[in-house]
């Protein structure tokens, strides 16, 4: 990972920070996703799992499935029980996030 060290400056009513052309050549796309903390800001590439997240009800989904499957472990089954041809397809040339 590189790491460079840039000014801010005023555009308009915000702020803004020059990204080096080398940053973005291997990226696809026009848009970026910031994620700020209190000790960091992030900028990454969007990609398109990121409009499924970024949708408000997609954590009220994920936050109504966890609280049926406390309520109901019983009708959880191994990955490989149900997995079939059609999750395949589904997940083709999707790669997996190891964070």
């Amino acid at each position: 990972m590189s790491v460079i060290v840039k000014k801010l400056f005023k555009h308009g009513g915000s702020y803004a920070v020059d990204i080096p052309i080398e940053f973005i050549r291997n990226n696809s796309g026009s848009e970026v996703i910031i994620e700020a903390t209190a000790k960091k800001i992030s900028i990454r590439p969007k990609t398109e799992l990121d409009n499924i997240e970024s949708d408000p009800m997609f954590a009220e989904f994920i936050q109504a499935l966890a609280m049926d499957v406390m309520k109901h472990p019983e009708k959880l089954h191994e990955a490989k029980e149900v997995w079939d041809e059609e999750w395949d397809d589904l997940l083709k040339g999707i790669v997996a996030d190891d964070e």
